[in-house]
């Protein structure tokens, strides 16, 4: 499964929105209405930079004005973010204003550049990734987000530990950034259309388009309208450079569709009185074993669904595995993962 560039680890994060007017006192960074809080913050916190961009401040973080900017550290302190606006021709120029704001004598090799879909009111986005030494274990890039004439840019100096530790208060603010004005649509109260041989073909035109734009050899797809399947069948092909097609009936890699369906049937079991969910999970299943005794100890049924023991993710292990894996070489392979943070501190 793909992941973004977005989510790679970091050391020094600066998220920069620099404003192309001066801001006046009263358009000063304000979290949940009000000028900055005392820190650590006690609560997931909505916050506005002076430009009007939106976002929401993790449980932990601090928060503190710099400037025209805001700057945001995560718990372990070894990590900053800061937040700015800039207005520039393109977003080649904004990036690189923002580089001379932030670091001025900052000068790495362009990896790469990586348009974005334009969404959540940002009119254009794109990705810059430079290079760093393998021995700097860092991931450097720069996010270029317009919507109207300014531009968001975010410059991330990203050590792998920290950025995974706290990989889902990085991503919370991330995904919560919102330029000024921009209201998310809602579907509340709003009747679906239903999937006539229209909308299929518009589904079916679009899943073609995104396979070609991300070279994907075969995509299996089904459609249901009313508990009704108005579409199944493939595109494409299971392998490049092989004839086999993609079918109705072609197996995939479940990947993380398994944890809804795996929540779903703890949830049924705990319905028919089979198992609660703050029920030691060894009360339920005796061999169950983490490689830390005490974390072990400690996980409830519930926590098997949460991310909060503390114990770090195996994806590559179990993805490369997976054809000759078995239920009892999966908890096997549990009883030997130690925990990088404590239990229920980060999720």
């Amino acid at each position: 499964m793909r992941r973004s560039l977005l989510w790679l680890p970091c050391l020094c994060v600066a998220l920069t929105l620099l404003s192309a007017s001066r801001a006046s006192a009263d358009s000063a960074p304000t979290c949940a209405g009000k000028a900055l809080p005392e820190n650590p913050l006690t609560a997931d916190t909505e916050c506005m930079t002076e430009a009007g961009v939106s976002l929401t401040v993790p449980t932990g973080w601090t928060v503190a004005a710099r400037g025209h900017a805001m700057l945001l550290d995560p718990p372990d302190g070894d990590s900053h973010l800061m937040l700015m606006s800039v207005d520039a021709a393109d977003a080649a120029s904004a990036v690189a204003s923002a580089w001379q704001s932030y670091r001025p004598a900052e000068s790495r090799p362009l990896r790469l550049v990586l348009p974005q879909d334009a969404r959540n009111g940002w009119d254009e986005r794109h990705l810059y990734e430079y290079v760093s030494a393998p021995n700097e274990k860092l991931v450097v890039y720069a996010l270029a987000w317009r919507a109207g004439s300014h531009w968001t840019v975010t410059i991330v100096e990203a050590s792998r530990a920290t950025r995974e530790k706290y990989a889902a208060g990085f991503g919370l603010l991330q995904e919560s950034l919102q330029p000024a004005g921009f209201q998310r649509e809602t579907f509340a109260g709003k009747a679906a259309h239903p999937l006539d041989a229209e909308r299929i073909g518009l589904i079916k035109d679009f899943v073609t388009e995104q396979m070609q734009r991300f070279s994907i050899p075969g995509v299996g797809l089904s459609l249901i309208d009313g508990g009704k399947v108005v579409f199944e069948g493939g595109f494409g092909v299971k392998a490049l450079g092989k004839p086999d097609p993609v079918g109705a009936d072609t197996l995939f890699l479940a990947a993380s569709d398994t944890k809804a369906m795996t929540t779903l049937l703890l949830a049924e079991l705990v319905d028919e009185g089979k198992m609660r969910w703050d029920q030691p999970v060894t009360d339920v299943y005796p061999a169950f074993r983490l490689g830390d005794t005490d974390t072990t100890r400690q996980v409830r049924m519930r926590h098997l669904v949460c991310a909060c023991t503390g114990l770090p993710r195996q994806d590559l292990e179990w993805f490369f595995n997976y054809a000759q894996a078995t239920p009892e070489s999966s908890l096997a392979l549990l009883g030997t993962m130690q925990p990088t943070s404590r239990f229920g501190e980060v999720f």
